[in-house]
């Protein structure tokens, strides 16, 4: 965990700050099974229906709440007519592989002739590519308190079981590691992770006075970017020199304002996996990163 990137979150005012057990006890929490709302927002994770009969009793998704034993509920599609995102978001969501994809939304009015509803759509989260779910993972949302620790381990980060009521816990970490695929940039990654930007699929880990929630997913909201990149012009260096740039947590190429001597660079252009595209940009030599396809370029 980036320790100057939390006292540039937190608010000013020491405190000391400990983990009770009572803090921490979000196992105590019921898993009442109920149905899906027509009046309420929840989480939910989908599948597509593969069944082959006449649309709409047929071919849309199952949907199902997160931290909840209810069964699957069928939807004749995604209606996204009161979400605030683009097209290509609303593809990324109808294509996703299954249980890559989470939602927040409602179920629809029925449809007169056939009774079935569809589901209607307010936020969009797609999960990493070629990472699964073992099946017992719990849904989180974790998001920085405006505490400031004057001792360590500190617990500033509220993380709350999704759909639930109860049980939050207030953690030290974030560890994404295991839902990272070879060169993800981990800033990007970790930084959806700690501002209410993603849903994390894991479990809290307690080691050592440490409680870390361990992620085995991210399921990142989309769009991913709150503002797009700006066009950066290159800066002007002496001779022998060129500029260095770097990668913001919001995945646009910037210049760090510091001019380098070019180095001997290594040949080797690394590969990224399925599901991912390439990124470079020049630091003296140039640098990789792999994305996922479905974000926006």
């Amino acid at each position: 965990m980036n320790k100057a990137l939390l006292l540039a979150v937190v608010g000013a005012g020491l405190v000391g700050c400990g983990v009770s057990e009572a803090e921490l006890n979000d196992e105590t929490l019921g898993d009442d099974s109920f149905e899906l709302s027509t009046t309420k927002d929840t989480f939910l994770i989908a599948r597509r229906d593969t069944r082959r009969c006449v649309a709409p009793l047929c071919g849309g998704f199952w949907v199902k709440d997160l931290n909840s034993t209810m069964q699957e509920k069928y939807v004749s599609g995604f209606d996204f007519s009161q979400a605030q995102v683009p097209q290509w978001v609303q593809d990324a969501a109808r294509g996703a592989p299954d249980h890559q994809l989470v939602l927040f939304g409602r179920l629809g009015p029925k449809e007169r002739t056939f009774d079935t509803r569809t589901l209607v759509v307010q936020r969009v989260f797609r999960g990493m590519p070629g990472k699964s779910l073992a099946g017992d993972e719990k849904f989180y949302g974790v998001f920085p308190t405006k505490i400031a620790c004057a001792t360590t381990p500190c617990a500033y980060l509220q993380t709350t079981r999704l759909n639930r009521t109860t049980g939050h816990t207030m953690a030290t970490d974030v560890d994404v590691s295991a839902a990272q695929a070879a060169l993800v940039d981990q800033n990007w990654l970790l930084s959806r992770s700690l501002y209410g930007r993603s849903v994390l699929a894991g479990k809290v880990v307690r080691r050592n006075g440490h409680v870390t929630v361990t992620a085995t997913q991210v399921f990142v909201e989309l769009p991913d970017r709150l503002a797009p990149c700006q066009e950066e012009s290159e800066p002007s260096c002496g001779n022998d020199e060129v500029a260095e740039w770097t990668r913001t947590p919001d995945r646009c190429t910037v210049p760090t304002g510091v001019c380098i001597t070019p180095r001997y660079c290594a040949l080797y252009v690394p590969s990224c996996e399925a599901g991912y595209r390439q990124v470079s940009w020049s630091a003296g030599c140039t640098q990789y990163a792999c994305e996922p396809e479905f974000l926006e370029e």
